[in-house]
């Protein structure tokens, strides 16, 4: 009877013991680590295993260690300032995390020069955006995708198919030394990024200010662009797949004259009234029309298709990205093609040394667009004349007018470059403070430019002629240098010291020749080689620097922190070639005190910043301080070799000293915050190319000339306003002043570039010409008081009767205005007369008309979110620029049959005595009416872009764990250049410089700006 129990008893036991062991075997132990999307290591950040009550932090070095209750699952990671992340849990291996700050995280690293630090650290002036903001305009290039999101810094996009765009941050500060900004791609340096892929960018950091951009040193002055790519961070391998269909157009069109026009036209630049052309409506001749515009523009389609692979565990992470681009452009034959691969790899070998290398290459083809041939002819050549004959070949020169629609589709203007970047590194912790990191990049590029004019483009009985350029360019970088982070109690240390070593060679070539047909369009059809314009050319250039950072701050509270860069350039002449770039910047958390804390609901975090810097430009040509010579020359029909530059061995460094005043608040507990920026940039020693005497034998020599100054202030608002559960709004709005002012110049009088005028005490930009006061009414209007005062004719029964003066008869001396010998007369331009002797030259009677330069810019941006949709919009602005039209000025004046006015001049231009006109008389004789640039044809230059519109839809993610082969899934409709709210009737008012600093806000016809139609898909896997 004592058995049962007993046996039940140890029954029991043994149930007890198997259901332990299955509750063992069924839980797992995950280990990993979380970091920021910069690498550096969260601590604090909890793991939740998703459906559990099952939690743990993360130590001070990111690592984790939780045990599931069961073999498979969900991590929930999250912590404050931090976006929260899913992640499955893997079958082997560890977790590598990263997370993504809020918009208004004070602890959000940023990358500065060579390091990292916590947003709210920070004493220089640094604007950051992230990939996701990167995405949101569905950009072809980087620079693309920062317009109108950061204040002060100004982009303007303008160009054709892969011509990427103009950057600007806080002002113009040179010349002619380089006006972009430098750009740092992972720690390598690189002139341009016009071929990296922004599906790639993890990160974009702008350093504005001179204490911030100083250790990067002599070429700084523009500011630094930074930018972190992606790298792999889950341990799960993932593959992201997108692709994007945009369908483009032309939203602006060019006022051109028609054939009735055109006809009207020829009558009144002869003086005939009754000649030029049919007047019947319904004859052949006027009813002719081409409509130009419409035949060389297309609805254009992008495709845009990206697969990245990504992975990483405790000990290594990978990334790689394969991107192709196919852009049409808006006009006929004219495209670009773009393939890329970005490869990203770090290794951890062990806990005192990890490495990494990334690899980008790429090819661009780009079918360019002969713009002057093109756009030139488009608004100038007649309305009636066809382009293609009745068995639809082109159609040839007439009136020594190209045919447009040949020079686009007929010519041909290829650009391929091939490039290939790799950077490498190693870092070795040597102790738990110190490290050691050295750096190795490399870049190569090849560009081969084909030209090719074929018969139909060229003058009648001119041969075909082509060109082909070749540039090989290719450059090193290595750096050594140690890194110091120290904390004693409430004392934080951080110092930075190394050196850096860069050459750069480039080979150049161009042939030209003519060529026997249009058959083959490659040089072993020549019939005859320009040996003129054959040329050949190497250069190599080289950069020796050292740089040093010194930081510290008490409790986050107090912060100080200081860099220093000696450089040497080959640029420069033997006794100027290194130039010294010192900072040093200041902080202070203000809401860390006492006194604050009973406002902390509302001012959560105040810091004050300060900070002074010099830094350095050398960017001109190779040998600029050399004399050169160049072999070519025949002396007594033999080849020689003749000088072809003075030396100027005291040509050395531009400076540009920087103070730079900011506040940042973060207001109500993170729910918004503010930047306000003041700076002064001041540009010492620029360098230009001076005109010298022509008994030197030379045109010019470049000289440090003068100095400039740019100071303006930044405001940076952000804010979410509501935020719940399943609705956000978040808006941000940017606005930047800024004064441009040159303070000295070698030649105090001045000088003039094109339609541009440089002076002391003015802006750089001022379009200098004749003040344009409208147009005389009758041949007696002309007529002015020796004072200068404008006299009133009065005329009785249409008989001139003499003239009035403020109401009342005028028997004085009349004088009248004259260009040349010239006296003005009805229908004639009333030109200002400056210095009051009523002869207008061009000596005395030009005056600053106008000015390119925007004085106001910025953005504004709202994001929706409501479930799994997403709604945002982008809008940015520019104000106070002038543009000068100067397509306009060149049909409207010219005396060439081929050329016709606008409409406008047309319909309104003065014809008989007594016209009330807008327009001067057209007749080709009146040369009084064409004596150069004037201000009639400079126009405001304002405008206010709907930049972008996008609404997106990313399935939830409770519906994509009921599919087990795809991960995330979303897709998204966009419209680029929505709309545009401008007085300017040109294709575009935002207009870049092009590299010539000196001459903003002139257009001879740009390549015209679209509206795009985007369609994304986006997947992984």
């Amino acid at each position: 009877m004592n058995c049962l129990p007993r046996f039940l008893r140890g029954l029991s036991v043994l149930v007890f013991f198997f259901a332990a062991t299955i509750a063992v075997s069924a839980q797992k132990k995950v280990n990993g680590t979380v970091t920021g999307v910069d690498g550096a290591p969260l601590s604090g950040v909890t793991i939740l295993e998703k459906g559990t009550n099952n939690q743990v932090l993360s130590a001070d070095d990111g690592k984790f260690s939780i045990t599931l209750t069961k073999k498979t699952g969900t991590l929930v990671f999250t912590s404050v300032g931090f976006n929260s992340f899913e992640e499955a849990v893997p079958a082997t291996g560890g977790m590598k995390i990263m997370l993504e700050s809020t918009t208004a995280d004070l602890d959000e690293v940023v990358v500065v020069g060579y390091t990292t630090e916590r947003k709210r650290d920070v004493t220089g002036a640094i604007v950051s955006i992230k990939s996701s903001q990167v995405e949101q305009t569905t950009p072809i290039g980087t620079l693309d995708a920062m317009q109108g999101r950061m204040a002060g810094v100004q982009i303007l996009s303008n160009n054709g198919p892969g011509q990427g765009a103009d950057i600007k941050i806080r002002g113009t500060s040179t010349f002619s030394g380089g006006v972009d900004p430098l750009y740092v791609v992972d720690g390598q340096q690189l002139d341009n990024i016009n071929n990296l892929n922004p599906n790639d960018i993890a990160s974009i950091e702008v350093l504005k200010d001179g204490a911030s951009a100083a250790i990067y040193g002599s070429k700084s002055a523009n500011g630094v662009v930074i930018i972190t790519t992606k790298k792999g961070v889950t341990a799960k391998t993932k593959v992201d797949i997108n692709y994007v269909r945009t369908y483009s157009n032309i939203y602006n069109r060019i006022p051109v004259a028609n054939s009735r026009q055109r006809f009207q036209s020829e009558r009144l630049k002869s003086g005939n009234a009754a000649g030029g052309g049919s007047d019947d409506s319904l004859s052949l001749q006027s009813q002719l029309e081409v409509d130009l515009q419409d035949i060389i523009t297309q609805t254009a389609v992008r495709d845009q298709f990206n697969i990245a692979f990504s992975g990483a565990n405790n000990k290594n992470s990978f990334y790689s990205n394969f991107g192709y681009l196919n852009e049409e452009g808006v006009i006929l034959n004219s495209s670009y093609r773009r393939f890329n691969n970005s490869t990203n790899l770090n290794f951890n070998v062990n806990k005192f040394f990890n490495a990494g290398i990334r690899i980008n290459t790429s090819y661009e083809f780009a079918k360019g667009l002969n713009e002057s041939a093109v756009l030139t002819q488009l608004v100038q050549r007649p309305a009636y004349l066809p382009v293609r004959d009745y068995n639809g070949d082109l159609f040839p020169e007439v009136f020594g007018r190209q045919n447009p629609l040949a020079e686009a589709i007929a010519y041909t203007n290829n650009d391929r470059d091939l490039r290939l970047s790799v950077f490498t590194f190693g870092e070795i912790k040597i102790l738990p403070s110190l490290s050691f990191k050295s750096t190795l990049g490399a870049n190569f590029s090849h560009n081969k430019i084909n030209r090719f004019s074929p018969t139909i483009t060229e003058t009648i009985g001119r041969d075909p002629n082509g060109t082909e350029q070749q540039i090989t360019q290719y450059d090193y970088q290595h750096e050594d240098y140690f890194i110091y982070k120290k904390s004693f109690g409430n004392h934080n240390v951080n110092a930075l010291a190394g050196f850096q070593i860069q050459e750069w060679t480039r080979e150049f070539s161009n042939i030209n020749g003519t060529f026997s047909s249009d058959l083959i369009q490659t040089f072993n059809n020549v019939l005859l080689l320009d040996l003129g314009n054959f040329r050949t050319l190497v250069e190599e250039h080289s950069l020796l620097s050292y740089f040093g950072k010194l930081g510290y701050d008490y409790k986050g509270k107090y912060l100080i922190s200081g860099t220093f860069r000696r450089d040497g350039s080959s640029r420069f002449g033997s006794g100027n070639r290194f130039g010294n770039f010192p900072s040093v910047s200041v902080g202070w958390r203000v809401s860390d005190e006492g006194f604050m804390d009973g406002i902390k609901s509302v001012v959560s975090d105040l810091k004050l910043r300060a900070g002074w810097a010099i830094t350095g430009n050398e960017r001109i040509g190779n040998y600029d301080s050399q004399p050169l010579y160049s072999p070519g020359y025949l002396y007594d029909a033999v080849n020689g070799v003749a000088p072809i530059q003075l030396a100027n061995p005291q040509l050395s460094w531009e400076t540009t000293e920087s103070l730079n005043f900011g506040v940042d608040m973060t207001l109500f507990k993170g729910r918004a915050n503010l930047t306000v920026e003041y700076y002064v940039k001041t540009t010492d020693d620029l360098l230009y190319n001076v005109p010298i005497p022509q008994e030197t034998g030379f045109g010019s020599i470049r000289r440090n000339i003068g100095s400039v100054e740019n100071r303006g202030l930044e405001i940076a608002i952000g804010a979410s306003p509501i935020k719940t559960k399943n609705f956000e709004w978040y808006t941000n709005f940017n606005i930047a002043f800024n004064d441009n002012k040159v303070l000295k110049l070698a030649d105090p009088a001045g000088f003039e570039t094109g339609i541009f005028r440089v002076d002391e005490g003015q802006s750089i930009g001022n379009m200098f010409g004749f003040k344009n006061l409208g147009v005389f009414q009758y041949d007696e209007s002309n007529a002015f008081t020796p004072e200068g005062t404008r006299l009133t004719p009065t005329f009785n029964n249409g008989t001139f009767s003499g003239y009035t003066l403020d109401g009342k008869p005028y028997t004085g001396t009349i004088n009248k205005l004259k260009v040349g010998t010239n006296t003005l007369r009805g229908g004639d331009i009333i030109w200002e007369d400056l210095n009051g002797d009523f002869l207008i030259d061009a000596t005395n009677d030009r005056q600053i008309i106008g000015n390119g330069l925007a004085r106001i810019f910025g953005g504004f941006f709202n994001e929706l979110k409501y479930k799994a949709f997403s709604l945002s919009a982008l809008f940015d602005f520019n104000y106070g620029g002038d543009i000068y039209r100067n397509y306009d000025i060149a049909r409207n004046t010219s005396t060439a049959f081929g050329a016709t006015p606008h409409p406008d001049a047309i319909d309104g231009s003065w014809q008989n005595q007594g016209d009330v006109v807008e327009y001067p008389s057209l007749q080709t004789a009146r040369s009084q009416n064409r004596i150069g640039v004037n201000s009639f044809y400079v126009s405001q230059g304002d405008w206010i872009k709907f930049r972008n519109i996008r609404l997106s839809y990313s399935v939830p993610r409770k519906t994509m764990s009921r599919l087990k082969w795809v991960d995330a899934l979303g897709a998204y409709v966009s419209v680029n250049n929505a709309l545009v709210w401008t007085n300017y009737e040109g294709y575009n008012p935002e207009l870049g410089t092009r590299g010539n600093a000196l001459q903003p806000g002139l257009d001879n016809l740009r390549y015209p700006n679209r509206r795009e139609f985007v369609i994304g898909i986006k997947a992984q896997f």
